[in-house]
Order: structure tokens, then sequence, then C-alpha cells
């Protein structure tokens, strides 16, 4: 006899989860022994893009501040009624900004502007703080993954591409590193992924969900 559809459903996640955990894992491995040249050289790649480019990203950054899980908690319910999204939204969203947190004072690693050559980082960067992981990738990659279910193919698309702009936003300001940015939607993913896999995607809400967002 084959798995239920629900059970089914949570090996996938489970899995989705274990991937994440280990993506986490090898790049806070990479990042506790400095920055390696690729890394550096992704970062001076992105970082001197026209200072312009700042001022066009800041508005989609803001999908990884703290504000995010409440409103994406909003649309959840609005799209199912059901409190599987919205209150994952919420959990993993505002769990993963706290856990973020936890990780940058375990692992130490500076911000670019303490990790690279001065020459490196333009003087408007973020300077204060600790840099990996990043809260605001973990924060909008956790979001977009607990609401991805009941999305259609087209707003999933959207809402894992806003999720890559913030994190590459975080870069090209100065704020992170690339690794800092991977770490942090891996940890935001397994949030997430963790979440469906512990209550499981509440079915009987994915085709009205998805009908409300055609």
């Amino acid at each position: 006899m084959g798995l239920t559809p629900v059970l089914a459903h949570r090996g996938r996640n489970a899995a989705k989860t274990a991937a994440a955990v280990a993506v986490l894992g090898a790049s806070t491995y990479v990042a506790v022994r400095g920055v390696p040249s690729w890394e550096q050289e992704v970062f001076t790649w992105l970082h001197d893009m026209p200072r312009a480019v700042d001022y066009v990203l800041w508005m989609p950054m803001q999908a990884g501040s703290a504000w995010a899980p409440p409103v994406a908690a909003f649309i959840g319910w609005r799209l199912t009624k059901s409190w599987r999204p919205t209150v994952g939204a919420l959990v993993a969203g505002w769990g993963g900004w706290w856990l973020a947190k936890l990780v940058k004072a375990q692992v130490e690693r500076g911000r670019p502007s303490a990790e690279l050559p001065a020459d490196a980082v333009r003087d408007t960067a973020l300077t204060e703080g600790l840099g990996f992981v990043s809260g605001h990738s973990t924060v909008a990659f956790a979001c977009a993954a607990v609401l991805s279910p009941y999305l259609t193919r087209n707003w999933r698309i959207f809402g894992y591409g806003l999720a890559t702009t913030v994190g590459l936003s975080r870069v090209v300001v100065g704020a992170h590193l690339p690794l800092d940015v991977v770490g942090g939607a891996a940890l935001g993913l397994a949030l997430a992924y963790g979440w469906h896999t512990t209550v499981g995607v509440d079915s009987s809400r994915i085709a009205i969900a998805r009908a409300g967002t055609d």
C-alpha cells in the first residue's frame, strides 16, 4: 500500500528540510574559515554595480525585514482561511529572524567591511553587527516557502524571485557576503519545510487558494 497524499507530501518536505540543513552546514563550514577568493569575486561583481541600483533595491529588500512575516501571514489567511500557512509564516519568519541572530553570535563572521580590504567595500556600507547568516534572506525565504504550496506556479516564481532579490540586494549594498545570503536562505527554507513536515499542508485549501491567485 502506498503512502497517503499527506504522508507523501510530508516525506518530500522532510527531504527538503534535510537538504536545506545540509546547505546551511556546508556554508557554515566555509564561512568560519574566512572568505574564499571566489566569494570575494562574486561580492565585488555585485557590490560594484552603480549606486543607483541601491535605491531601486531598497523597497524589495524590505520583504526580508521583521515586518514581512505578519504580511505573509495575512496573505496566507486571505488565501486559505487556514491556520497552517498563517501561523507558519509567523513561526518560520520571526523564528528565523531570531535564529539568524543566534547563528551570527556563534559563527562571528563580520560584515564585508570587516572581512575584506578597505578598498573593496563602499564607505556607505553597513559596518555594525555580524554577517553570517543574513537575517533578511532567512525571513524572505522562510515566508516564500511557507506560502509556496498554496500558490500557483507564477506566484511561486514571484515569491522565490522576490526572496532571491532580497538576498542579492544585501550583497549589492555591502551588508553581506554571498555565503551569508546562501546560509540565510538555507536556514529560512529549513524552517519552512520543517513546518510543513511537522503540521502538514492543508490539502483541502490548496485548490481554493490557487484559484484566488489566478
